[in-house]
């Protein structure tokens, strides 16, 4: 866990909320009256509440809308290509439901990454979804199908919302954060580490109850997180250093 709360630490306000938000959708799914009855569930609600609170009151990024609505047209594109798949798997053809039975297996693998309609936490997800649509084997089924300018469209809105949200990044690191939701980052850190410990401690406890459910989820989520934020931060270390280097007066 440690590795994890490393990359919660460094990233910012924006990141963090997205990812609390998401790692709140999973507590409440499981439900589970023990957790919410909880000291820990309880001190880390109202740690996540303020937090939020103090982010919704920040000057808004200039970004957000347009990232908003970058990542609901990649959701759009990512349809309409599964979709386009997907009507191929009753094709008279062997070929063409060959390749819409391999292509709709991958689709299925990766569609709850695409119906998110924050860009936090998917990152991670649907960089791999891109590498696996490179691979011979699904670049030849999209071939078949002659679905290349659908792929392709899906392709340059995913890298329209990396750039924005780079963007956003940067301009929210380039402006003053809110004292509010700033102060409070260390103490929800400490929070959700500690609710994530109880919960760590009860699954440990109770074997294949809904504890270790939870706590698997958790481990799941957390992953998709630190690799998303792996990439967001290094793609985010190589914009600054251009940006420095163009700022550099010329020989």
């Amino acid at each position: 866990m440690a590795k994890f709360l490393s990359f919660l630490r460094r990233s910012v306000i924006s990141s963090i909320v997205g990812y609390a938000k998401d790692f709140n959708a999973i507590l409440k799914s499981i439900e589970l009256p023990e957790l919410y009855a909880s000291n820990a569930y309880l001190v880390y609600t109202d740690t996540f509440n303020r937090m939020e609170l103090g982010h919704l009151q920040e000057r808004k990024n200039p970004f957000t809308d347009k990232l908003a609505e970058y990542v609901k047209a990649r959701g759009r594109s990512f349809q309409a290509v599964n979709l386009g798949a997907k009507s191929y798997l009753n094709s008279n053809v062997a070929a063409e439901r060959e390749a819409a039975s391999l292509l709709n297996a991958l689709f299925v693998r990766y569609a709850s990454e695409f119906s998110k309609n924050s860009y936090s936490g998917a990152t991670g997800m649907i960089n791999s979804f891109i590498q696996d649509m490179k691979q011979k084997n699904y670049a030849g089924a999209i071939a078949t199908l002659k679905m290349e300018a659908k792929v392709k469209q899906l392709l340059d809105e995913d890298a329209l919302c990396e750039s924005t949200h780079l963007q956003a990044i940067v301009t929210e690191l380039e402006s003053e954060e809110n004292v509010t939701a700033s102060s409070i980052r260390g103490e929800f850190i400490k929070a959700a580490s500690n609710l994530m410990v109880f919960i760590g401690i009860r699954a440990s406890e109770e074997k294949g109850s809904k504890w270790v459910e939870l706590n698997g989820q958790i481990a799941i989520h957390n992953a998709k997180f630190e690799k998303a934020e792996a990439v967001r931060q290094a793609a985010l270390k190589k914009k600054r250093e251009e940006k420095k280097n163009d700022q550099k007066p010329k020989a």
